[in-house]
């Protein structure tokens, strides 16, 4: 016995046109962490520089504890993202495990004190893969593009030093997460 029932072009059509919908949605989504993190890093770089530059202050890089209500908010996010999404894709999942990936390879950069000065540069590469494959995974050329940007910006910051990586560092994530990001949001 067949429970399979043929479709009607139209039934067809209104499928895949609620698949695209979905699509659309769940990429739109990705703006969220895109913005979020570009402002939260775009500051925390312009924020450090001023410490360093025109400030006493003893221990600029305190500046980055701004990140730990940006990771809480951008797990909230993520979470109620995930169960509010009636249809997780292949792309989510692997988008998903890009980042996750580029935390992973971020904390250990940031915690195992063997880099100093050269953490904007790699955080910078970093950022770049992730977002270039982000870009790549979703077919969004903006990303893609961003995500390249963050390589140019790399070397920039390499060229210049530690002092003056961190407001390249911010350029770049105004012009590789920013950027996309808000095109993303009106995509």
């Amino acid at each position: 016995m067949e429970d399979s029932k043929n479709l009607s072009s139209e039934e067809s059509l209104k499928i895949i046109t609620s698949m695209i919908t979905t699509a659309k949605g769940n990429i739109k989504g990705s703006s969220f962490h895109f913005l979020l993190w570009g402002w939260v890093v775009a500051i925390g770089n312009l924020c450090h520089f001023a410490l360093i530059e025109y400030s006493t202050f003893d221990r600029p890089y305190y500046i980055w504890f701004i990140t730990i209500p940006a990771w809480i908010a951008s797990m909230l996010y993520g979470y109620r993202q995930s169960k509010n999404s009636r249809v997780s894709t292949y792309s989510d999942g692997l988008i998903l495990w890009i980042w996750l990936s580029f935390t992973f390879s971020a904390v250990i950069v940031i915690f195992s004190g063997q880099f100093g000065p050269t953490i904007p540069v790699l955080m910078l590469l970093l950022a770049g893969m992730s977002t270039f494959m982000t870009g790549m995974v979703l077919k969004f050329k903006p990303l893609i593009i961003g995500g390249s940007s963050f390589w140019i910006f790399a070397v920039i910051s390499f060229i210049v030093g530690p002092l003056y990586s961190l407001p390249v560092s911010a350029l770049a994530v105004i012009v590789g997460y920013l950027i996309p990001g808000y095109k993303l949001r009106n995509a």
